[in-house]
């Protein structure tokens, strides 16, 4: 009979073999480059010691737009929904 037993088992484990075989050939060939490549990490901590970084300049910047709009925010008065039910006015419609 063309798939008895044995024929099935060898070819699973062929199979099993070929999958492990190729794994082990990626894992050296992913540790040759590693071995020979420079570090990307260390590239880029260099890169980044030798010149400042513009995007943080830019977010510093933003931040203290935020605080000052922030800062606005809390400055102004805003009347609850319990002064207006009632019709009790803010303290800028008395000065008015």
């Amino acid at each position: 009979m063309l798939l008895d037993i044995g024929s099935v088992l060898g070819g699973i484990g062929l199979a099993v073999v070929g999958f492990i075989v190729v794994i082990l050939v990626c894992v050296v060939i992913l540790r040759l480059l590693a071995a020979i490549l420079p570090s990307y990490e260390e590239r880029d901590r260099q890169a980044a010691e030798a010149e400042p970084d513009p995007e943080a300049e830019a977010e510093g910047a933003e931040a203290q737009d935020a605080d000052a709009s922030e800062a606005e925010a809390l400055d102004t008065e805003v009347a609850t929904p319990s002064e207006t039910a009632t019709g009790a006015s803010t303290e800028a419609d008395r000065t008015e």
